[in-house]
């Protein structure tokens, strides 16, 4: 049997949150604090920062430093 299956909006939003995510591990990888702060104030502007932030806390990116790191994408 097949795994949990998405509608098309639930996919679309799931890629969404996914890109957000990995967007602002880039941005504060080059230490761009600046853009990474304008770029999760779009997300609380979308109404998607506490899935950005459950995407992200949940250690889904694919790098394993990262998900333990969480004080750094809390501050606003």
């Amino acid at each position: 049997m097949p795994g949990l299956r998405y509608t098309p909006a639930e996919y679309a939003l799931t890629r969404v949150v996914e890109t957000f995510g990995n967007l602002l591990f880039t941005l504060h990888e080059h230490n761009l604090i600046h853009t990474y702060r304008v770029v999760f104030r779009f997300a609380q502007l979308e109404n998607i920062d506490y899935l950005v932030l459950q995407y992200l806390n949940a250690g889904l990116l694919p790098f394993e430093e990262f998900s333990g790191e969480e004080s750094w994408y809390e501050e606003n």
